[in-house]
């Protein structure tokens, strides 16, 4: 794991993992600011060749980028983030993925997160995007799907990662409950030998867990749920 370690995460407590949770919850609730709004390509203002401050030219490329993400989006409908890192401590990374498809009302959206190391489906789970909204709440499919696309863009965040040993383990489960790894226990002491990388899977208002690698059973299972 040392690699793991000269990756530079910030060690994430899970009293700091939840907050960002709760970020998230937030962005369900508040409308965006309304004066967010992309500048017109055709606006030179915003044109890379009309910049000579390197920084304002960098803005104008992440403009450009965005715009063109929209586009994709209008045109197939998806949504999509993925991010590639070793968690299962081979030094290969593996390839983390959430995707889905707005078909019809927002809260339909199926949301399927994938881990895959050179093809091989590790790890796979699956939800509606319903579960992200509170039902007490009448948002127009508008509002939801710009805070949904705004949870699938950080749902890969540094935030949600962190390197944990025993003691941080059980640390947590002062705060949540256990799933499939009992404290104490001989399989508990086996995964965490020694430092793990763990992600934080947002999957609901209701429910997120702590995805690690067990390296005996040769597969990711759920260390803490909320």
């Amino acid at each position: 794991m040392g690699k793991v370690r000269s990756m530079k995460y910030v060690k994430f407590k899970i009293a700091e993992i939840i907050p960002l949770s709760y970020f998230l919850l937030f962005i369900s609730y508040f409308p965006a600011n309304a004066q967010e709004k992309h500048q017109s390509v055709s606006d030179s203002l915003h044109a890379p060749e009309h910049y000579i401050d390197s920084l304002l030219k960098l803005d104008s490329i992440n403009r450009a980028l965005q715009l063109e993400d929209e586009r994709r989006f209008q045109r197939t409908k998806q949504l999509a983030t993925q991010r590639e890192l070793d968690l299962t401590g081979d030094s290969t990374p593996e390839v983390l993925r959430l995707e889905g498809y707005v078909k019809g009302k927002v809260d339909d959206t199926r949301l399927t997160f994938t881990i895959k190391s050179k093809n091989k489906t590790l790890f796979e789970d699956s939800w509606t995007a319903k579960g992200y909204f509170d039902t007490t709440d009448h948002l127009p499919d508008s509002i939801k799907l710009k805070r949904l696309r705004t949870i699938v863009t950080v749902f890969f965040a540094n935030e949600n990662f962190e390197v944990v040993d025993s003691n941080d383990f059980n640390n947590m489960l002062k705060q949540v409950s256990e799933a499939d790894v009992h404290p104490h226990s001989l399989e508990a002491s086996e995964i965490f030998s020694e430092p793990r990388v763990m992600f934080s899977v947002f999957h609901s208002r209701d429910y997120w867990y702590g995805l690690i690698w067990d390296s005996k059973k040769n597969k990711f299972v759920k260390a803490w749920r909320n």
